[in-house]
């Protein structure tokens, strides 16, 4: 991740609200009138596997180029955009214009609809590599509600608060990192970055917790953390080092995530898989590790694990109708992408599993935790918040000797 350093205000919280079951927020908070925001824009890109788009209006929108207004479009009008070589050309009635980029806005400052989702801020419709951009220009905060309640569960009730809470600012912390990317774009709208459903994915719970914590992000010497997350850790989180080969983090080592894991409580804190010999050895054929269909499984081996458990290193062993023997050895993260689950439709869960091959030469994985494993485990945090631990306690059990930091007001 790309970052660029921070003149930063630290501030000390001195009053951190507990979360206690009795606690109430009302429809009404989550459907404030909307205010521009003037916290952080963030650009986050939607769609760029088209060469053209066409957009039609649901609600009276104004269309702006790089430097004015140009026109203002009534609900149920078109604006198509086409690549025009490394601008784009938008065509609106029988009238056409070229600019770096358009800006759809709508009128009233609500939002703009895309693929059936409705979006806050405006659109800003550009071209890259012969291919059409949609990208969404949206304050950060409101962007974040999109995010929260897509990456982690909101539960029933106010449980969850403090963890949600302390989710806030992970996920803003992550966000600031890719502010001022030099692309078109700062952050894509998927789980390459984090996953943003737009209005319709709003909580009120989740709202108000973004709410109590804007401007917040982590801060490790003076510059925004690296804030990584994960669904279930299984009781050890990962060093950083071990998944992303980032080397300079202290504060993303492994931890055990207590005496009795914290997230135990997740429906993905067990699992197992189950492979016939031919889906197993498909596996490694289709990541080009072998060829042919002679092979045989011989045997499967954990050669090494790191110190939380999870396997660092798997040596398979093949042989053909010929006795020929031939060794596979899949490291860290590629296990999950090379193996994936015996539906083949996900990588796999985590690499902290144990392997046999039994009867009939079948394979069985039995694991634990979801996820690389580095950071901020959500379902342990869920558990520290139904404990009644605050979000402030949460924060410095996954991510030690980080700090609390105002980016903004």
């Amino acid at each position: 991740m790309k970052f660029i350093r921070y003149s930063i205000l630290v501030i000390i919280l001195s009053i951190i609200a507990g979360c206690g079951a009795s606690k109430k927020f009302t429809d009404k908070e989550s459907n404030e009138s909307y205010v521009e925001d003037n916290s952080s824009i963030i650009r986050v890109l939607l769609d760029e596997k088209q060469d053209s788009f066409t957009y039609t209006a649901d609600e009276t929108v104004n269309l702006k180029d790089e430097l004015k207004s140009i026109c203002k479009i009534n609900c149920g009008e078109k604006i198509q955009c086409k690549v025009d070589g490394n601008k784009v050309k938008s065509i609106v009635g029988n009238k056409e214009y070229i600019s770096k980029f358009f800006q759809i806005i709508p009128e009233d400052k609500r939002t703009v609809n895309y693929n059936d989702k409705n979006y806050k801020g405006s659109f800003r419709i550009t071209s890259h590599n012969n291919k059409i951009q949609v990208i969404n220009t949206v304050a950060l905060e409101e962007y974040l509600k999109g995010v929260v309640p897509s990456e982690m569960p909101v539960g029933k009730g106010t449980d969850n608060y403090e963890a949600l809470r302390a989710f806030s600012i992970c996920a803003r912390t992550y966000a600031v990192r890719k502010l001022n990317s030099n692309s078109n774009y700062d952050i894509y709208n998927d789980v390459r970055d984090q996953v943003y459903g737009g209005e319709a994915s709003e909580r009120t719970l989740s709202n108000k917790a973004i709410k109590d914590t804007r401007g917040l992000i982590l801060t490790y010497g003076n510059v925004p953390a690296v804030t990584f997350y994960h669904s279930t850790c299984g009781g050890f989180t990962e060093d950083c080092a071990n998944v992303f080969s980032i080397k300079n983090a202290p504060y993303l080592q492994s931890i055990k995530d207590g005496d009795e894991p914290l997230c135990a409580i997740s429906p993905k804190f067990a699992w197992t898989e189950f492979y016939s010999e031919t889906e197993f050895i498909q596996r490694l054929r289709a990541a080009g590790l072998v060829t042919g269909f002679a092979w045989k499984l011989d045997t499967i081996n954990v050669k090494s694990r790191f110190k939380s458990g999870r396997v660092n290193e798997l040596e398979i062993l093949l042989k053909d109708d010929e006795n020929q023997v031939k060794t596979v050895n899949i490291k860290g993260n590629n296990i999950r992408n090379i193996i994936r689950t015996s539906d083949n439709k996900s990588i796999l869960n985590s690499t902290l599993f144990d392997i046999r091959k039994g009867e009939n030469n079948y394979v069985t994985i039995m694991g634990r935790g979801y996820g690389h494993g580095v950071g901020l485990c959500q379902y342990g945090a869920i558990n520290l918040s139904v404990m009644g631990k605050d979000y402030n306690y949460i924060l410095s059990h996954y991510y030690p000797g980080t700090k609390i930091t105002r980016y903004y007001d």
